[in-house]
């Protein structure tokens, strides 16, 4: 994982900042909520592997107590859309099994 410091992960051209929970992608910044933040983080932290959709719930939700399956692809379609002018990084679904996050150097 390229980091510029503790809390920036650089991912193609765009710049992730953890703790301000943003992500500066084609000049554009978005703002994360803590959920959209914690999923990027888990992607950037495991890029280019196959993440099980269980693994994605429990890391990323489990302290809600109430999980609700659909979240990941409407978290993973917020980031996509975010990181749509990003040729660089691609979230891709693994059919029956979850999901990954593409980072091409």
């Amino acid at each position: 994982m390229k980091a510029v410091n503790d809390s920036r992960i650089i991912l193609g051209s765009s710049v992730f900042d953890l703790s301000n929970q943003t992500l500066v992608s084609s000049n554009a910044t978005h703002q994360l909520t803590f959920r959209e933040a914690k999923l990027l983080a888990l992607f950037a932290k495991h890029r280019n592997q196959v993440l099980e959709r269980d693994f994605i719930l429990k890391s990323v939700w489990e302290d809600e107590g109430v999980i609700v399956g659909r979240s990941v692809d409407v978290f993973v379609s917020r980031l996509r859309k975010m990181l749509a002018n990003e040729p660089a990084v691609k979230i891709t679904a693994v059919h029956g099994v979850g999901y990954k996050m593409e980072v091409f150097s």
